[in-house]
């Protein structure tokens, strides 16, 4: 049987194809001689895309094929001027639901669907019925919807949002149930996601099918002919006759009066809900992997993350066991500003910390009430966004000189990426070191010279293409004062890994190299996942919780030689030091491995976070060697396969500051990552960038006699 490239569009979308099968680009999918579980082809005989699952091959459904989120479900934002006709684009589809808010002023929230006619309204955050706006959504249109001039649409100089989803484009099909009359119903079959409008009977209990696959996981109900709250079921809900509403910040209740246990066909409605001759809609969903999640946690009251299988585009959030706000969180708006669903007050968003981050495979709460109140159980509805691409080896690295204004909003430009870790140092005063990465968050930092926790200042935004500053210290922003940024590329949104005993977040660049990592400590000795292809060759750790030093592992401690027993310290100019043969205190005499590092008791303190930059050599971009001094000038260090532009070397055998040079500085200019002091000119320890490494001179930093010298290296690329 004949088998060929995926070229068939009038059976698959290609582009969820591609991503499902993870093929790249142009790659033909072949019937190998002994396939593995979960290889691919396209068999031309039946047409049909089929998988190996380990004893046949079977066929691949459409059905199967992940759904591609943005064309689904997708957000947007505009800002009103007022007109009476006007097209909001963008959305990639013809929307079937649209939920839409004023952000900047206190407007109700409203919904409109294909199924009722896109100018009846009905306002989440209220239980009014149905009105006929007729200057609020006009048309369903191909990509998006029209406007009218309403203030609750498209008030001159106002903010808005929408959440989009598509169904059926508006076409219904008849449908029957139990006491019910009138349904009609239209379904995205790929996404698990049904609107479905009926006639209530006049009493008792009634059955309404709802179209999905299986059991839903959530539906919503509204009485739109009359006054009736939204009520609520959700799977994180504790019993099958258990509801919540969406216009109140009540706890759920529970009352068979209210519905029973949803089945696999039918929702289920009691007496409470056959209000006798009123219409009803009914917004069903149904968990999609990849696609959407709809779930429940126990809040802890420390950051912790939960896992969804895909990058949030969209999340609401509601403690079901106790009285608090429905938040809505996405990422057009930022992803920390949030809106109240049962609330019709404007845009809110965290004043210092951030209540959520959103994440590449799930989202991260922190302390507060409305997310994450510990011993509290919280129920989700989270949407997908399209995948982000994984970082590449290009534009991974880059120096960058400016001059800082002390005026805040600072916006540094010129990287041609966006940054992940962003290291900055005063050239010409005694200031700390800064460091901020995305993991740790914008507006948080630690500081390389110093073993003080972290703080609150610093990067407000890591940009495309480079980074924005607050005004907070002279140490990043002083007016006049000339600065260094030293900037690695990762992925600018976090994922949770489970690879380690301890969950970590990690931002990693596999292409480069180089990955954050950051867990809470348990207070015993733990391994941590660190995103990358290779095992690391130097892991530069700090606790933010605490004061604490900055423990270094590298692979070329002790000459190479068991380098896990022994540590150095970046904040320091101390030497190395054996911390144990076994069991040691900070990385447990364990070398890491490909997936994990290990950690003794010093880096897993009981709810401590703690933080880790993980690095191994990458042919042509970097570089993590050692070398034996011999105390000579001019001394060529070579085999690094690449002219460096920045280069960080340390005496681990004697007392001598950790030295970085750069060539945007130039030659002998030296700032030292152990100390605050203003940039010196060491000639005697850095002669120059060469093309296939760099020259040291004599002086014990860079070349003592008989000592060890570890060095890390750059290239800007």
């Amino acid at each position: 049987m004949a088998t060929t490239k995926i070229t068939n569009p009038e059976l698959f979308d290609l582009a969820s194809l591609d991503t499902a099968l993870k093929l790249p680009s142009g790659t033909t999918a072949e019937r190998p001689t002994s396939p593995s579980t979960g290889e691919w082809r396209y068999n031309t005989t039946t047409n049909l895309v089929e998988f190996w699952d380990g004893g046949e091959w079977r066929d691949l459904q459409s059905e199967d094929i992940p759904p591609i989120p943005s064309e689904n479900f997708n957000v947007v934002i505009w800002t009103g001027d007022g007109t009476a006709s006007r097209a909001i684009t963008g959305v990639g589809f013809k929307p079937d639901w649209v939920w839409y808010k004023t952000r900047s002023a206190a407007n109700d929230h409203n919904a409109s669907d294909s199924t009722r006619g896109a100018q009846f309204q009905i306002r989440p955050n209220r239980n009014i019925a149905q009105v006929n706006a007729t200057d609020q959504i006009l048309s369903f249109d191909t990509d998006g919807f029209t406007i009218g001039s309403g203030g609750d649409a498209n008030a001159n100089g106002a903010t808005y949002v929408a959440w989009c989803w598509k169904a059926n484009g508006g076409t219904t099909t008849a449908v029957s149930g139990t006491n019910i009359t009138n349904a009609t119903q239209q379904v995205n079959t790929s996404t698990d996601f049904s609107i479905t409008q009926f006639t209530e009977g006049s009493s008792g209990t009634s059955s309404v099918p709802h179209g999905l696959s299986g059991t839903p996981d959530m539906y919503i109900v509204k009485r739109t002919g009359g006054s009736q709250d939204w009520y609520v079921w959700h799977n994180g809900l504790s019993a099958g006759n258990s509801y919540i509403i969406l216009n109140s910040t009540a706890a759920q209740g529970s009352n068979n009066n209210m519905w029973t246990q949803v089945d696999s066909t039918n929702i289920n409605l009691g007496p409470w809900n056959t209000e006798g001759g009123g219409t009803k809609i009914i917004y069903a969903f149904k968990n999609v992997a990849g696609y959407s999640k709809f779930g429940s946690y126990t809040g802890t009251g420390a950051a912790q993350s939960i896992e969804t299988g895909f990058e949030v585009e969209f999340l609401l959030i509601k403690g079901s066991s106790f009285i608090t706000d429905w938040m809505m969180y996405d990422k057009k708006r930022s992803g920390n500003n949030y809106l109240i669903a049962n609330s019709s007050a404007a845009e809110g968003g965290p004043t210092a910390n951030p209540l959520v981050t959103f994440l590449s495979n799930g989202f991260q709460v922190h302390t507060s009430n409305s997310e994450n109140k510990n011993g509290e159980t919280f129920i989700y509805m989270a949407f997908a966004a399209d995948p982000s691409a994984a970082p590449v080896l290009a534009d991974s690295f880059a120096n960058k000189l400016y001059t800082g204004t002390g005026v805040d909003g600072l916006a540094v430009t010129g990287l041609g990426f966006k940054p992940s870790m962003v290291w900055i140092k005063n050239r010409d005063l005694v200031r700390d070191h800064n460091l901020a990465d995305v993991v740790q968050g914008v507006s948080r930092e630690i500081t390389p010279n110093t073993t003080e926790a972290q703080e609150n200042r610093s990067v407000t935004s890591f940009d495309s293409d480079g980074f924005t500053l607050d005004n907070a210290s002279g140490n990043y922003n002083a007016n006049g004062d000339n600065y260094v940024a030293w900037n690695w590329k990762a992925n600018p949104i976090p994922t949770i890994n489970t690879d380690g005993t301890i969950q970590s977040l990690v931002s990693a660049n596999q292409a480069a190299g180089f990955s954050i990592s950051k867990w809470t400590g348990n207070g015993s000795a733990a391994t941590i996942g660190h995103g990358l292809s290779a095992t690391p060759e130097m892991i530069i750790t700090k606790r933010l919780t605490g004061i604490s030093p900055w423990y270094t592992y590298n692979a070329y401690l002790n000459g190479g030689a068991n380098p896990a027993y022994y540590f150095v310290n970046l904040n320091t100019s101390d030497a190395e030091t054996n911390n144990g043969s076994s069991g040691g205190s900070i990385f447990n005499s364990t070398p890491p491995t490909s997936t994990i590092f290990n950690i003794g008791t010093s880096l897993s303190g009981s709810v401590d976070d703690y933080i880790a930059y993980c690095f191994h050599s990458v042919s042509g971009y970097s570089k993590f060697g050692s070398y034996v001094g011999n105390a000579t000038s001019n001394r060529a260090i070579t085999g690094l396969g690449f002219q460096p532009n920045f280069v960080m070397l340390k005496n681990i055998a004697s007392t001598t500051f950790w030295s970085i040079f750069d060539s945007s500085r130039g030659g002998s200019l030296a700032l030292f990552a152990n100390s605050s002091q203003a940039e010196a000119n060491e000639t005697g320890v850095f002669v120059s960038f060469d093309s296939d490494g760099f020259t040291v001179n004599q002086e014990p930093t860079a070349n003592g006699s008989g000592n060890t010298i570890i060095y890390m290296a750059f290239k800007e690329n």
